[in-house]
């Protein structure tokens, strides 16, 4: 009776193992498809962030293109690329420790993607800095004035001096805040490129490309202009005399050390890390709008404190002189045309 039993157990088919899942039992893979399973899964997880990978690289052949020609004729230096890259892994590392503590469980990133994005961002990041600096050898400063007479009489006064009677007496912790703004916008923007895959990344990470280009170069290149903080060196003009005074007497010293290294990097022919002199329309402000934008769909939760970073952003760009009032404008409505110019594109891709 028994090796009856046992024959007849041996010639029934065996039941394939199965896996409970939320839409009930289902059969587990064979052993020796799993490879090629979890192969096919990380091509998808590639495949979902092709969109914004595609376009990242198309602007960086680009803004590659835009330097070489510059360099060619004279105008722009040599990049510092092993420098940028090193930056670049560095906001990565400080994003993926800014993960760890604020989540328990998260999405593994997807290495290839991440590697692909932190060379190019390195490289991205290199060649603007050259190209920046090259603006007023391939066109002159022209709308300084132009502005600053068309805000003066908009306003009654400079806006920096209106400002500083409102806000004097808070120019050291603005100084200070507006200092955080280049390891904030990449811990942001690393904390996006490690989301996982989605409609609302690839529309944020579009944007960002978009905006770096067309606000940081090609807007900042046609509307060439420097910024009060640096008229009188630039055009020896007294209209903002008083402002590097009132700055030092406030004790905003980062700003005035920044702008003299600046200058001096300009003045000298000899571009370092601190270099590049351009004011409209504000990559400051149109980054930090992008971050309001990008929290919108991403974070809400953080979107309201995203705004409010904006808005000191733009209050400390004028009321330290590095901006005039419509380069924050120009900035903002900027990037929101970027931003819907970014919707369509991943529509169609």
């Amino acid at each position: 009776m028994n090796r009856t039993r046992l024959r007849m157990q041996s010639r029934a088919p065996r039941r394939q193992p199965t896996a409970k899942t939320l839409l009930g039992e289902v059969a587990e893979p064979d052993p020796g498809l799993r490879p090629q399973i979890a192969r096919a899964l990380a091509r998808a997880r590639v495949g979902e962030d092709l969109p914004w990978l595609a376009v990242m690289a198309a602007v960086t052949v680009a803004e590659f293109l835009w330097w070489a020609v510059e360099w060619i004729v004279g105008a722009a230096p040599l990049p510092f690329v092993w420098t940028y890259l090193a930056v670049s892994i560095v906001g990565l590392v400080c994003a993926l420790g800014l993960r760890g503590l604020l989540f328990r469980r998260w999405v593994a990133p997807n290495w290839p993607v991440v590697t692909a994005a932190v060379i190019m961002i390195g490289l991205g990041a290199s060649l603007f800095l050259p190209i920046k600096y090259a603006i007023p050898r391939v066109v002159p400063f022209w709308l300084d004035q132009p502005l600053a007479g068309a805000e003066r009489s908009l306003f009654g006064a400079d806006p920096w001096l209106l400002l500083e009677w409102l806000l004097g007496w808070a120019a050291v912790p603005i100084d200070w805040l507006y200092a955080t703004w280049l390891p904030t916008q990449s811990l942001v923007l690393f904390c996006v490129v490690l989301a996982p895959p989605s409609r609302e990344k690839t529309h944020a990470l579009i944007a960002y490309v978009l905006g770096w280009f067309a606000l940081g170069i090609v807007a900042a290149l046609a509307l060439s202009s420097a910024g009060p903080l640096f008229d009188h060196r630039i055009f020896g003009g007294t209209d903002f005399a008083g402002l590097r005074e009132v700055l030092h007497r406030r004790g905003a010293m980062l700003a005035l050390a920044e702008s003299d290294a600046m200058w001096a990097s300009l003045e000298s022919g000899r571009p370092t890390l601190v270099a590049g002199i351009s004011a409209m329309p504000s990559i400051h402000v149109a980054i930090s709008a992008w971050m309001a934008l990008a929290a919108g769909v991403m974070a809400r939760r953080a979107a309201p404190w995203a705004i409010a970073y904006t808005a000191l952003i733009w209050i400390g760009s004028v009321q330290l002189g590095w901006h005039y009032f419509s380069d924050g404008l120009a900035g903002v409505l900027g990037i929101i045309a970027v931003w819907l110019f970014a919707g369509l594109v991943r529509r169609r891709t």
